[in-house]
């Protein structure tokens, strides 16, 4: 670029040219982003070409071990896992580890050189890897596993930049999640491996009508769906009814009676502001079907993962109430308390210790009259919605009792 300078100083020409040449660097890198991006989108170029991945805020979840196990247990998440480890050689014996033979025929194995490939042409080449399930859509829960990790984000940084939205990885790899591995159960007739300890209250209405409910729901395989096994062995659970006692152990002191929640409500109308934050971790069918608790927010249990990692501002915008302060006291249910356990896993492992579980649900706050929730049959999302059970006259609130649990657990100081 020729700059005559006419009157002016050396410097102003000199800063004219340093303009002049950032702006052609800058037209030049934008323009090669873009080529770049729209290749990813459309596979152009190498049929194993990685996408470009961009080097900007983290778009994948990072699992603790413990809350890895929980959804591995969860029914009404269902995960995509995915081991990118590489494939190892012919004559080397097969991996002895317990996370392999816990998780069986669930894992799908895609060397993390392949997976852009595969993402690309899922509907086509998925099924050979996985089985004959089908492919996973945009919004599946995909968890990537590796020993270590490294290979692992690289792999949700690939999907992440091919549109998937919910993937995740285990903080620490494989190798900090065995130690904590349930142990190991036996396969189901069906060749799948069955689910580690109690089956889940979110499966469940009560031991008598599981059949029932499983066979409205039939058995979905979708990751975004619920899936019921089918089998006619009642619910093993622990005295509280609680789901994942094998590997949450949450003691009374992480649950909330209903009578203490209406009695925190109460308070908090007096008061003119809530108290606490009550989150709703169900389906948005299961919410706009059959209500909710008054006054509470709605935080689906599948977006938790990746809405933990936002800033203040852009959790607002995507769920429309403020995200709750890591001193701040948040409630959570779900239609018992299988996915508002794994959700109190999650808020815990960003920082957020004060958190609580309602006891029994929607479906305890049904039973007890609570008439803005209404007690429901599981059933899986797609399938047909069953009609709400029969409200109850409202059960008196133990007052007493629930100022005094209020105390106990620090609720109200």
């Amino acid at each position: 670029m020729h700059i005559t300078n006419i009157g002016g100083s050396l410097t102003t020409a000199v800063c004219l040219s340093l303009i002049a040449w950032s702006i052609r660097v800058l037209r030049a890198q934008q323009l090669a982003e873009q080529k770049s991006r729209s290749d990813a989108t459309r596979g152009e170029g190498r049929e194993g070409a990685l996408p470009n991945i961009k080097s900007t805020r983290r778009a994948f979840a990072r699992l603790s071990p413990t809350a890895f196990w929980l959804l591995v247990d969860s029914t009404s998440i269902r995960p995509v896992l995915v081991d990118v480890r590489p494939e190892r050689e012919e004559e080397a014996e097969p991996p002895d580890d317990d996370v392999t033979r816990r998780l069986g025929a669930r894992l799908v194995k895609i060397p993390v050189a392949s997976l852009a490939r595969v993402l690309r042409r899922r509907d086509e080449l998925w099924p050979d890897l996985a089985n004959g399930a089908s492919a996973p859509s945009l919004r599946a829960t995909i968890v990537f596993l590796s020993d270590h990790s490294q290979s692992a984000s690289q792999a949700a940084n690939i999907a992440t930049s091919l549109g998937f939205q919910r993937c995740a990885v285990i903080d620490g790899g494989l190798a900090a999640a065995a130690p904590l591995a349930p142990p190991s159960a036996p396969s189901t007739p069906t060749g799948r491996a069955d689910r580690i300890g109690p089956r889940s209250d979110d499966e469940h209405a009560s031991d008598s009508d599981a059949a029932a409910a499983d066979a409205r729901a039939g058995n979905v395989s979708n990751a975004s769906e619920q899936t019921f096994d089918g089998s006619s062995e009642a619910p093993r659970r622990s005295a509280r009814g609680d789901a994942f006692a094998s590997t949450a152990s949450l003691s009374d002191g992480d649950f909330l009676s209903r009578d203490a929640l209406v009695l925190l409500g109460e308070y908090g109308a007096a008061q003119g502001a809530p108290l606490v934050t009550v989150i709703d971790v169900r389906r948005h069918d299961e919410r706009a079907l059959y209500g909710s608790i008054r006054g509470s927010a709605h935080l689906p249990a599948e977006h938790v993962p990746r809405a933990l990692l936002m800033p203040p501002e852009d959790f607002l915008r995507a769920f429309h109430f403020r995200k709750p302060d890591p001193d701040a006291t948040v409630v959570l249910y779900s239609r018992k308390s299988e996915r508002a356990t794994y959700a109190k896993q999650l808020f815990a492992d960003a920082g957020m210790r004060r958190c609580l579980v309602l006891s029994e649900g929607v479906m305890g706050w049904g039973k007890g009259g609570g008439g803005d929730a209404g007690a429901y049959d599981a059933f899986a999302e797609g399938a047909p919605p069953p009609e709400p059970r029969e409200t109850k006259t409202p059960a008196p609130v133990d007052r007493a009792a629930a100022e005094a649990e209020l105390l106990h657990k620090n609720v109200l100081l």
